[in-house]
C-alpha cells in the first residue's frame, strides 16, 4: 500500500508575496496595483479627507514594503495591509482629537460612491442625496469602533472571518459587534429623518 501524499499547489497571493521578499520590485508594484484602492476608500472612510486618506495609503504601503518579510500569510495580504492602514489611521485620529474636525465629509465623496447612472428624476436624486448625507452623517457621529466595523461589512464587504482577523476578535464578537454598530446606526438615522419631518 503506497501513501499518498497530497501536492499543494502554492496561491497565486503565495507566490506573490515570495516575489516580493526576494526583492521584486514588479511583484509590490502588482501587490499597489490590486489593493490601493481598497486601502485608500478604507482609509478615507475612516479619516474623512481625502488628503489625509491619500497620505495614509501612502504610508500603508511603505510600511508594507519594509515589513513583508514578516508577513506570516496566516491572514490574506489584503487584510494585513487594511490592519496597517487602520493602526496608521488612529494614530492620525489620535493626533488631531485636540483640534474639532469633521471626520467624514459627505460633500466630498469619492465619485465612486455618489455616481448614480440612471437617475432621471430631480426629484428622486434630490431624495437620495439627502438619504446619503444623512446616512453618512448619522455613521460620523456614531464611536470610531462601531463605524470601523459598518465601513469593514458593509462599504468594504469583507467576510466576517477577515474582519474577525483584522481586529484582532471572534467572528461571533464581530457579528454582535455589527449588529449593535447598525442597530445604533438605524437608531441615529431616524433620529435624524425625524429632525427633517
Amino acid at each position: 500500500m503506497l501513501a499518498t501524499q497530497e501536492v499543494f499547489a502554492p496561491k497565486p497571493e503565495d507566490r506573490l508575496v515570495a516575489r516580493c521578499r526576494a526583492g521584486d520590485l514588479d511583484a509590490f508594484g502588482q501587490v499597489y496595483a490590486e489593493h490601493e484602492r481598497h486601502v485608500f476608500r478604507y482609509a478615507y472612510h475612516l479619516l474623512g479627507q481625502r488628503d489625509d486618506a491619500d497620505d495614509v495609503k501612502q504610508e500603508t504601503f511603505l510600511r508594507a514594503y519594509r515589513a513583508m518579510a514578516g508577513f506570516r500569510s496566516d491572514c490574506s495580504l489584503r487584510t494585513w495591509l487594511l490592519r496597517i492602514c487602520a493602526n496608521l489611521c488612529r494614530d492620525r485620529v489620535k493626533t488631531r482629537e485636540r483640534r474639532p474636525e469633521v471626520l467624514f465629509d459627505p460633500q466630498t465623496m469619492p465619485d465612486s460612491m455618489i455616481v448614480d447612472d440612471h437617475v432621471v428624476d430631480p426629484q428622486e436624486a434630490v431624495e437620495q442625496s439627502f438619504a446619503r448625507r444623512t446616512i453618512y452623517r448619522a455613521l460620523r457621529g456614531m464611536p470610531a469602533d462601531q463605524r470601523e466595523i459598518i465601513i469593514l461589512r458593509d462599504l468594504e464587504e469583507m467576510s466576517y472571518e477577515e474582519i474577525a482577523e483584522l481586529l484582532g476578535c471572534s467572528r461571533p464578537s464581530v457579528k454582535l459587534r455589527l449588529f449593535r454598530a447598525r442597530r445604533r446606526l438605524k437608531e441615529r438615522v431616524e433620529s435624524l429623518m425625524a429632525v427633517r419631518s
